[in-house]
């Protein structure tokens, strides 16, 4: 491939925001300011009385971060307040998610990486700051794997941030894990659960047991998370064309692990050291007809860091290091020319610093640097090395009582070699503005530029075999990457009024995205087989409105609280192609409803939540194919309720994929609205029973 020479991207909007830039304030954004990330201040210890500087910190006010991005706060209290089982649980609550249902759509995921954000794509997730890392060709993630036990808060960045490198492609989710929550030596809850669901010729059995166990030993703190889980599930998928019909039974069996140790050492009231350690395993064995897939992916991955804070001030230094592999077998008696059989390695390592540097309550700058290598070889392709650089500055100024502007800027470096061989670099300016009407109106507006390069799995040119009789078909095709994408360069804006109190309020958010070298999944015939891979459009643009409310009853004297939110989330995405035709994006719902209601009565110890989504029916046309794609009206349910007993026990009810409609796809000949296929994948509403006990 041709080698791009390092160039600065310098377009009017680089140029228009820069300008704006003060030496006096420039950083990285967090959140807002009762939920600002800076160290709660600490007076003087005292190391004979440890409990009293640890009891009397709760008490002490935070240090407000005067940043103009919002970040939105699921706390530790709300997600056990109302029996959220999983992170997705608690982003439920959390406008702008569009959940994935499990089992719906050959290339849909029922875990976090089948989440989207306003029609988008995936979040970008972290784990106290660290980039969390899926398979090479998207494997489960380890934050399917964490527990609402294991979490001390969910920080959501909506907006563009420099800080982190998606910039303008999607929100971001940092989850900080928790600390001990007193001077015990050893503390924990250990749960245990068993479902099944059973319905004609369809059935899934769940099995999972986890522990979270923590505790404090004067300067050290320690904690231990490890659970395991078990799905098994037979399926029914049928298929349609305009000669025949058929019936294909799946049974898949899945086993997943994880185990997280973590260690901090506090150096003193400033100053600390953490460790800690991920290792995870995931397989997947599925069956059906004559075709046996298996799936292995496991991955080990170390973070240490050091922190200083101090009131407003921090920095943090940081070093990482991962290791991956993923092997995928298909092996097929009656078409062995698709038997195929892949292994990947990735290794990772990376070394960043983030500071921050408040003056005064009216300036403050944030700034960071960031460097990563990786290393990935492929028995099927060549090897693909990558070495990304970054540095980052964002500045904050209230400039009166009730308005703020944060500016900031990310320039990035990218080398490419192996089976692809380039090396680029990209200017990213976002400016944020935020005006406080009054004590409950606000309207915050957000300018940014982007250039998003694709992740190395995107590239690599691997076929995975798709399972099913339609295996290969253009609704289920096989799924493969592409070497010569380039990057995507966005130019995004965003704006919010919103009306909240301590009760609650409802948002309205309009945002537009215009995005060059847009990266769609595009399916051509390959051979005898349909494959899907990332492809570049000219151009793209997507545009919407999203309207999100929220109600908070704070307990009662008589013990009830419960919450009600909801959420309407339109988007509008257009492909321009090379010849300059234009057409909806093929797998972008034109709007999508979620509703949810949670309540807990405290005299009774019981917490229950209901949550409904809703995607309508709607017909896309494929790219360069004669035929149009209508995907069902789609309804989905989940329940969930926990009675507290004496002595830590708890028991919990989930209901989920309840009333859950099942997933259609047809294809349809532009020409005369015939049928060419359709297949169908059937929901299986389950129950699941957990068992936890709290020591």
């Amino acid at each position: 491939m041709k080698r791009i020479q390092p160039r600065w991207q310098l377009s009017a909007l680089s140029c228009a925001l820069l300008t704006f830039m003060s030496p006096t304030w420039a950083a990285d954004s967090v959140t807002n300011t009762t939920t600002a990330d800076s160290a709660p201040e600490q007076t003087a210890p005292v190391q004979t009385l440890a409990t009293l500087k640890f009891e009397a910190t709760p008490t002490t006010a935070k240090d407000p971060d005067i940043s103009a991005v919002a970040k939105t706060i699921v706390t530790r209290e709300e997600m056990l307040q109302f029996g959220d089982q999983s992170v997705n649980d608690a982003l439920r609550r959390a406008a702008g998610f569009q959940m994935p249902t499990p089992g719906q759509g050959p290339r849909g995921g029922g875990g976090a990486s089948g989440m989207r954000f306003r029609g988008g794509g995936a979040p970008i997730f972290l784990i106290n700051g660290e980039a969390v890392q899926g398979g090479p060709r998207g494997g489960m993630s380890v934050v399917d794997s964490i527990t609402p036990d294991m979490i001390e808060r969910i920080e959501i960045t909506k907006q563009p941030s420099v800080a982190q490198a998606s910039v303008a492609s999607s929100a971001v989710i940092n989850i900080i894990l928790k600390q001990p929550l007193d001077n015990a030596r050893i503390s924990g809850t250990v749960r245990a659960g068993y479902g099944l669901a059973k319905s004609d010729q369809r059935e899934e059995e769940r099995k999972n047991i986890s522990v979270q166990a923590d505790g404090r030993d004067n300067a050290w703190l320690y904690s231990l998370s490890a659970n395991q889980m078990w799905n098994d599930t037979t399926s029914i998928t049928q298929t349609q064309n305009s000669t025949e019909t058929r019936e294909q039974k799946r049974v898949t069996e899945r086993k997943s692990q994880m185990v997280s140790p973590r260690v901090e050492y506090e150096l003193d009231d400033q100053q600390k050291l953490v460790a800690e350690l991920f290792y995870r395993n995931n397989e997947s064995d599925g069956i059906r007809g004559d075709q046996v897939q298996n799936d292995k992916n496991d991955s080990i991955r170390l973070n240490t860091r050091y922190e200083r804070k101090d009131k407003g001030n921090s920095d943090k230094i940081r070093l990482s290091v991962e290791q991956q592999n993923e092997t995928e077998s298909t092996q097929s008696a009656q078409s062995p020319l698709f038997n195929t059989y892949t292994d990947e390695t990735v290794n990772e390592y990376g070394v960043s610093y983030d500071g921050v540097r408040k003056f005064n309550e009216t300036h403050q700058v944030k700034f960071g640097a960031d460097a990563r290598a990786n290393e990935l070889d492929s028995n099927v392709s060549q090897s693909l090395d990558e070495q990304l650089y970054a540095l980052y500055a964002e500045g904050s100024w209230k400039f009166t009582d009730r308005q703020t502007v944060t500016l900031g800027a990310r320039q990035e470096w990218i080398e490419r070699s192996g089976l692809v061989d380039y090396s680029d670099s990209h200017l990213s300016p976002v400016l944020a503005h935020r005006f406080d009407l009054d004590d409950h109106w606000s309207l915050q507006t957000n300018m940014s530029q982007a250039f998003r390069s694709p992740k190395a799995d995107r590239l690599l040119p691997t076929v995975s075999v798709s399972t099913d009789s339609d295996a290969g078909s253009l609704n289920n095709p096989d799924r493969g990457g592409n070497p010569n994408l380039r990057p995507e360069k966005i130019t995004a804006f965003e704006s919010t009024l919103g009306y909240n109190t301590p009760s609650g309020g409802i948002n309205i958010t309009a945002f537009q995205r215009e995005i060059d070298d847009y990266i769609e999944k595009v399916i051509r015939q390959e051979g005898t087989h349909f494959v899907e891979r990332p492809q570049n459009q000219n151009n793209a643009t997507t545009y919407g409105v999203e309207l999100a409310g929220r109600y908070a009853l704070k307990q009662t004297e008589n013990g009830h609280s419960f919450m009600l939110n909801g959420q309407l989330s339109t988007v509008r995405a257009k492909v321009e192609d090379e010849n300059h035709q234009e057409r909806l994006v093929s797998d972008v719902a034109p709007y999508t409803a979620s509703a949810g209601l949670s309540y807990n009565y405290q005299p009774w110890r019981i917490s229950s939540s209901v949550n409904l989504n809703y995607v309508p029916e709607f017909t896309r046309a494929l790219d360069n194919q004669p035929y149009d794609r209508t995907s069902n009206e789609r309804v989905n349910m989940d329940i969930s309720i926990t009675k507290r007993f004496n002595d830590g026990w708890a028991t919990t009810l989930n209901a989920r994929n309840i009333f859950s409609t099942d997933y259609k796809e047809r294809l349809t000949n532009q020409s005369d609205g015939s049928l060419y296929e359709s297949r169908v994948n059937q929901a299986i509403p389950s129950v699941l029973i957990s068992l936890e006990k709290k020591f």
